[in-house]
């Protein structure tokens, strides 16, 4: 595992120096710093000539420019990220599955340069791989509880347990100490764009669960496990640390034993937190101020939650109802309290429609764009996927085998994850928790 860490960070340094060498040998040459629209727009080569989604690309021309907000690059019309250019190589990271592919799940693709009215297109195309992959961002399995932050290449750090990523693409991970309940849990910052790890809380006495982003995308909420108390963390005030409580509204008693999960809701644009006690009861909070009120009660008392709401469908909530094996949704707005998938009651592993599925003590979910479900199934050792009419699926991993491997869905193996976030680009991060490792799952 630490020869895959650091071949892939040599190959990122590799990369970084290389742009760096081009960088001065176009500086000695006299390369223009800026496009000259009187002049032609030519276009060689690029390497790699194949990849999937976040393919790292260099395209090789000239009369470029050094601008990257001025280029503009497309594979087969979706635009690339534009990473750098130094004139006459640009670096660019590929989008996510710019098209439907062909029987064999490839995807032809032009690849057009465009700077002012100047473009151009490659004579050779782009083969686009979809793919469904899972490899390793952080973390050692059988590291000491003692972190070690830096690169991505030496990090690593104990138990993983939930994850959220804000718009910038910070991963927040909360960590589990394995040999004190109440000390030595922590939360760490992981950035893969920018391979780097920091740790934010080295201490936040009994431990926390799974993180929740405000609808700024910048500021991260996170409840303790039990009692009134969180955390919260923002980049305005440079990710410091500041331990809150809910407060009760007038009139109001809160009753909480334990807490697992924080969701985020703008329904008629009112933007309310949502947690849910151990002992059924879903309250709403005012991240602003912390005043609470008590939303509803009788939701599965007797089970941990992970809650996230449709992307979709403002006012629904869905929880995972982990010790009762299955998936529900609760409409904040009608009040109705249903079951998606799974049996309640019923720890097992099957995939088929809704009722008919089952689940062995699923954990955090998250919805897509298109309001996919993707739940860590703890206990089944995968990640799951439950569609919009409740179809269930197993996305990744061998269910029922625990184990360590990065691959596809016919080799990739987890030792009970428990948490899972996406990303702007549809990225999924998983808290694979056994392995101590932060995964990163590209699902097309």
């Amino acid at each position: 595992m630490k020869t895959k860490h650091l071949t892939k960070f040599l190959l990122g340094a590799a990369m970084f120096l290389c742009m760096g060498v081009m960088q001065s040998c176009s500086d000695d040459s006299g390369l223009a710093t800026e496009h000259d629209p009187n002049k032609p727009l030519t276009l060689t080569t690029y390497y790699p000539t194949e990849g999937g989604v976040a393919t790292k690309i260099i395209l090789e021309g000239s009369n470029f420019g050094t601008d990257a907000s001025k280029i503009n690059v497309t594979i087969n019309d979706y635009p690339a990220a534009v990473v750098s250019s130094v004139g006459d190589k640009i670096y660019v990271i590929c989008p996510r599955k710019p098209g439907e592919g062909d029987e064999n799940d490839q995807i032809i693709c032009d690849v057009k340069v465009k700077i002012g009215e100047q473009e151009a297109t490659y004579d050779e195309p782009f083969l686009y791989q979809i793919q469904t992959v899972v490899t390793t961002v952080c973390g050692m399995s059988g590291a000491p509880d003692d972190v070690v932050m830096g690169n991505l290449a030496q990090t690593s750090f104990p138990p993983v347990t939930y994850l959220a990523v804000d718009d910038d693409n910070n991963i927040f991970a909360s960590l589990r100490n394995r040999d004190s309940y109440y000390e030595n849990n922590k939360v760490i910052m992981v950035n893969e764009d920018e391979d780097f790890s920091k740790l934010l809380i080295p201490n936040t006495g009994a431990p926390l669960n799974q993180p929740c982003m405000l609808d700024d995308g910048k500021t991260v909420f996170i409840p303790t496990d039990n009692g009134l108390e969180y955390w919260t963390m923002s980049s305005e005030n440079l990710w410091s640390p500041m331990k809150q409580s809910l407060k009760p509204n007038t009139g109001v008693t809160i009753t909480i034993d334990f807490k697992h999960s924080m969701a985020m809701c703008t329904v008629d644009n009112y933007n309310y937190m949502y947690i849910r006690a151990k002992n059924g009861i879903l309250y709403r909070f005012d991240p602003y101020t912390g005043l609470t009120d008590q939303a509803a009660s009788g939701l599965m008392s007797g089970s941990d939650s992970y809650m996230a709401f449709s992307t979709k469908n403002p006012s629904m909530l869905y929880l995972a109802y982990t010790n009762n094996h299955c998936i529900y949704s609760y409409d904040v707005v009608s009040g109705s309290h249903k079951l998606v998938a799974g049996i309640n009651g019923k720890p097992g592993y099957i995939d088929g429609q809704g009722e008919a599925a089952m689940f062995n003590e699923p954990r955090q979910l998250i919805l897509d764009e298109d309001d996919n479900m993707y739940i860590a199934d703890t206990n089944n050792h995968c990640i799951r996927k439950v569609t919009p009419e409740g179809r269930v699926s197993t996305v990744i991993g061998q269910p029922g085998e625990a184990g360590y491997q990065d691959g596809s869905p016919e080799v990739a193996l987890f030792n009970r994850p428990f948490g899972v976030c996406i990303n702007k680009e549809g990225i999924i991060y998983v808290g694979d928790f056994e392995n101590q490792c932060i995964r990163r799952l590209a699902i097309e």
